[in-house]
């Protein structure tokens, strides 16, 4: 008994599924001075093991499931090499996705005669057995040097028992956190190996897809602070904008900042065209595109591996045609902070398309971020800062004040410091106080010792009252919304 599903108009296949999947939510936060690197690789091509540089429709082509590890045990697997040049970096963060089209194990095409006053022309239809599990989160994970770990993660989502979601492809997405598994390795350097995904083989419509990928967030302490966030979703875009607003930052208030968006997608043809992911321009309210020689403007989505403008090629098998699977780490255009400006609290990126459906399950976005706000992030016992437009308890805030960790700073005064910025970069201190100065400011500054970051600061007392008070009223001008105290040598 075989299923059978008619080849109608593209088009109203992907109008009935443009309402289906999940929409996107934060994962992860992570505030750190570091940096993130992607890796990962597809699951089904032409062959098991050879590479495929083609440039077919993926859905006129019969896939099979790679299988590169020799281990007779495992029915998939493709590898990947993370490649790091820092070191005595650590791992803050790893986590580990998989998706694929799987409407059922095996597919097929035939080709019959149409009934009635058609009788004489031919159609061809998609069909194929009714076999299709539900344990798509079971998967195998081989580190470097090491043997394969069972890996149990988190169906995201799942289309196969939701009746109208996505009738032709039926996909689904897993995820697990594998920071401690990374964490405990040695070397972090080294082969990657991912097997028994779970995804579609032969024909089907539309085509088959599928693969894996491995972020992961590594703290350095010669890297600038930043932002990092990952959301989790499954949305099919098409004729219809997708949006994603990242929150909960703030950019630096001098400089060149630096940004890049990561991505996960399925479906990606690279012969269909007019998909594009952009981002929002809030001085000009306009969208700008993203692209480069590797991913045009309207053909972002194409079935490919890559970081910036390189094709990332370290991994077993090396398909520069991923067939409907995309993987990307891409920096920003940034040019004159247009899109990400200083002092910035949000970024907005929109996917759409116009005719090559695609969807996607994996976006990540990671900025630098002003230091004073890394440090409320990761230090809240040693600082206070009083929120814009709050209307505060004197007493209580008084005595958060007097209960501050003291930090200890030998070079300075011991006081209460009304810090309005730090700065990794001496230059960028200075730039500041120049602008603080033109406003009618005098500023101080010190060197941190343990960060070798500058610090700059308005005022400085033993007695916490007089600078509670003189924190409470310049709270209230915007570029001195985040001022802070600290205490130094108490």
């Amino acid at each position: 008994m075989f299923k059978k599903a008619l080849v109608i108009s593209l088009f109203a296949i992907y109008s009935f599924q443009a309402q289906n999947g999940l929409p996107f939510s934060s994962n992860k936060k992570v505030y750190t001075k570091g940096y993130s690197t992607l890796i990962g690789n597809n699951i089904v091509s032409t062959h098991p093991t050879k590479t495929y540089q083609g440039n077919s429709f993926n859905d006129v082509l019969s896939l099979r499931y790679i299988d590169v590890d020799k281990d007779k045990t495992t029915f998939s697997s493709s590898k990947a090499t993370l490649e790091t040049t820092q070191k005595g970096q650590k791992v803050a963060y790893a986590a580990l996705y998989w998706s694929a089209i799987y409407k059922y194990d095996k597919g097929r095409t035939v080709t019959k005669k149409l009934s009635g006053h058609n009788k004489n022309i031919k159609q061809m239809f998609y069909e194929g057995d009714n076999i299709r599990s539900t344990d798509v989160n079971s998967i195998l994970f081989k580190t470097p040097n090491s043997e394969y770990r069972p890996i149990k993660g988190r169906i995201i989502y799942d289309s196969f028992n939701k009746e109208h979601a996505f009738p032709e492809t039926k996909p689904y997405v897993c995820y697990a956190d594998v920071t401690s598994i990374l964490q405990n390795l040695k070397q972090h350097n080294g082969e990657y190996t991912v097997a028994n995904i779970k995804a579609t083989q032969g024909m089907l419509s539309g085509g088959a897809a599928g693969g894996w990928l491995l972020y992961v967030i590594f703290e350095d302490d010669n890297s600038s602070p930043k932002y990092f966030t990952a959301y989790n979703g499954f949305i099919n875009v098409f004729k219809k904008p997708v949006d994603i607003v990242f929150e909960d930052f703030k950019a630096p208030e001098t400089g060149q900042i630096k940004t890049s968006i990561l991505l996960g997608a399925l479906e990606g043809d690279k012969k269909f065209k007019t998909d594009f992911c952009s981002f929002l321009d809030y001085k000009s309210e306009t969208y700008i595109p993203l692209f480069n020689r590797l991913r045009p403007k309207l053909n972002f989505f194409n079935g490919s591996i890559t970081i910036n403008e390189s094709f990332y090629n370290n991994r077993v098998p090396n398909n520069e045609n991923t067939l409907g699977f995309d993987l990307l780490k891409m920096e920003i255009p940034n040019s004159n902070n247009s899109i990400i400006s200083n002092n910035m609290r949000h970024a907005q990126v929109s996917f759409n398309s116009k005719a090559d459906q695609f969807y996607l399950f994996f976006v990540a976005f990671e900025t630098e971020i002003n230091p004073i706000f890394l440090e409320s992030k990761t230090n809240t016992e040693s600082i206070l800062v009083i929120e814009k437009n709050k209307e505060p308890i004197i007493d209580q805030d008084l005595e958060k004040i007097k209960n501050l960790k003291t930090l200890s700073i030998p070079s300075i005064e011991k006081g209460y410091y009304l810090v309005t910025n730090v700065f990794a970069s001496k230059s960028n201190a200075s730039n500041w106080m120049t602008i603080l100065k033109a406003k009618g400011f005098e500023t101080k500054s010190y060197i941190n010792p343990k960060n070798g970051w500058t610090y700059v600061y308005l005022d400085r007392d033993e007695d916490p009252v007089l600078i509670y008070e003189r924190q409470k009223e310049l709270s209230k001008l915007d570029y001195f919304e985040d001022i802070w105290i600290l205490k130094i040598n108490f």
